[in-house]
């Protein structure tokens, strides 16, 4: 009796063993899947942020562009960057386990975000699209409070928002600078650039979020010649 019972007991403890096995082998499938984003992140200080937005024909027109930029009917994002004062925060993640972004992957969960990425956020030059959104995830999206989805969520929330404000800017000389104030309520911030002859273009522009996403006059705004104007043209 006392041998049946020993062995019953022995019985039981295989079956708890291996049911074990089986869920931490399961949990360790389930963790081996690719994450979207992978990055331990570091500890960051901002108390604003600023979605820096850039005007292709301009900056197309002093540069060789991946693809010619010759309808200039938007403005498409260059980063989001939780910040404070310069240098803004970047790469908040730590260096040693390195930072990684699968936008194949985030295709597949969130088809609708990609198409928008591709409208909104192209890059113009030097990287290819993908290599510069992960470029730009691991210097500022690692920053950004929330998750990298959320990151890129938000940033194509404000472009679309921005241009619908700014739709009704007509004037492309000196005069944009008080449109565009005017349109998004709020004190920009600007980057030029020098062209032949001395004049300057408006190659970007920050618009500045407080931390409850309300727009806010950009505290580090940078300013170019008042004489400055954004183009309409692609330099071959």
């Amino acid at each position: 009796m006392l041998r049946a019972i020993f062995l019953l007991a022995i019985s039981l403890t295989v079956v708890s063993t291996k049911v074990g096995t089986e869920v931490v082998s399961s949990t360790q499938k389930s963790a081996e899947k690719p994450k979207i984003f992978e990055a331990i992140k570091t500890p960051v200080c901002y108390n604003y942020f600023q979605i820096s937005l850039q005007w292709a024909p301009s900056v197309c027109a002093t540069r060789r562009c991946h693809e010619p930029f010759l309808e200039p009917d938007r403005w498409t994002i260059n980063g989001l960057l939780p910040t404070s004062s310069p240098p803004y925060p970047n790469t908040c993640y730590d260096r040693n386990l390195g930072c990684r972004a699968n936008f194949t992957e985030l295709a597949e969960v969130s088809p609708k975000l990609v198409d928008d990425m591709w409208y909104y956020w192209p890059s113009l030059y030097n990287k290819a699209t993908p290599e510069f959104w992960k470029y730009i995830y691991c210097k500022y999206g690692t920053c950004y409070p929330e998750s990298g989805t959320d990151y890129f969520k938000k940033a194509i929330s404000m472009a679309k928002k921005v241009n619908e404000l700014l739709k009704d800017v007509t004037d492309r000389g000196p005069g944009a600078f008080k449109q565009m104030n005017k349109a998004l309520g709020v004190n920009v911030g600007y980057w030029c650039r020098n062209v032949r002859g001395g004049a300057q273009i408006i190659e970007q522009i920050g618009v500045c979020y407080d931390r409850d996403w309300n727009m806010m006059d950009c505290p580090h705004a940078k300013m170019c010649a008042i004489t400055a104007e954004y183009t309409d043209y692609c330099s071959a």
